[in-house]
């Protein structure tokens, strides 16, 4: 039988007397907290479940990362750690800051950001802290060069592929924001224009917004992107930022503020790495 009784008990840690709930059962009581230990308890329940919620955002996170196709070493490029010394470099920085910052307009309108100009001057930094920041919100990212692009659609042409070429080119159109990567080492062929213009069509049709990151200059990018490609990157308030500066790639080298490989986001997160292509759901 158990038998249910109050008495005044004194909580030692915390040196108070309260009324205590004791449970009765054979030769056993079990007695009830004291108010400052239930609050105590309730509080490292609460943390923990916390911690654990955080925990498996990071997971979550990682994985995102790991399918997002962005070099570890620019898992961890942003805003803050970006190196601006010139008017002209400040200028690229806002720019790009400014595009991540309005992120949510920009899945209205589909505008396009270009990033173009010289090796090594920073352009794959700005375009990464882009996805970084949006995928930090919670959106996905996928960065591509426009070679690995071209050769993925043009392996459904293969006897025996599970993937038609537009199912190909509609799982580019469904990410959210996509980064093409080395626009002009293509061969700069009239197929290769054609599936460039497919892919960047598909995306601006679907307001999908799309950063291309190239080496060469205005006149250059059109040559291979063709200008109806062009047109559709400039739509919706899209923008085109120049990087003329010489490379900088030597003086960031030894920078120690900028994060190093043990520090990049999947790396550093205990995380089973996935590899089931561009569509798979989160674990």
């Amino acid at each position: 039988m158990v038998e249910t009784i109050e008495r005044i008990e004194k909580c030692e840690k915390h040196s108070i007397e309260y009324t205590a709930s004791v449970m009765v059962f054979r030769d056993r009581e079990i007695i009830t907290e004291c108010p400052e230990c239930q609050k105590e308890t309730e509080q490292k329940v609460i943390a923990d479940e916390l911690a654990e919620q955080k925990a498996h955002e990071r997971r979550l996170l990682a994985i995102d990362f790991e399918r997002s196709g962005i070099p570890p070493r620019y898992t961890t490029r942003n805003f803050d750690n970006f190196r601006s010394a010139t008017d002209e470099q400040k200028k690229a920085w806002r720019m790009a800051k400014d595009y991540a910052e309005t992120i949510s307009e920009k899945m209205q309108s589909g505008a396009g950001l270009i990033l173009a100009g010289k090796p090594g001057t920073g352009k794959t930094h700005l375009a990464c802290a882009v996805a970084n920041h949006y995928m930090h919100k919670g959106g996905n990212a996928l960065f591509i060069t426009v070679t690995a692009m071209i050769r993925r659609i043009r392996e459904t042409y293969q006897k025996g592929s599970n993937k038609t070429e537009q199912q190909a080119i509609n799982e580019l159109r469904n990410v959210d924001l996509l980064i093409i990567d080395e626009i002009g080492v293509q061969k700069g062929s009239e197929s290769e224009e054609h599936l460039l213009f497919e892919v960047i069509n598909e995306r601006y049709n679907h307001f999908r917004p799309t950063i291309l990151i190239s080496n060469l200059n205005a006149q250059e990018i059109k040559k291979f992107i063709g200008e109806r490609a062009l047109d559709r990157m400039r739509e919706g308030g899209g923008k085109f930022v120049s990087f003329e500066w010489d490379s900088y790639r030597s003086n960031v080298a030894g920078d120690d503020q900028l994060p190093n490989a043990d520090q990049a986001l999947y790396q550093s997160t205990n995380v089973v790495r996935v590899n089931d292509g561009w569509g798979g759901k989160r674990i």
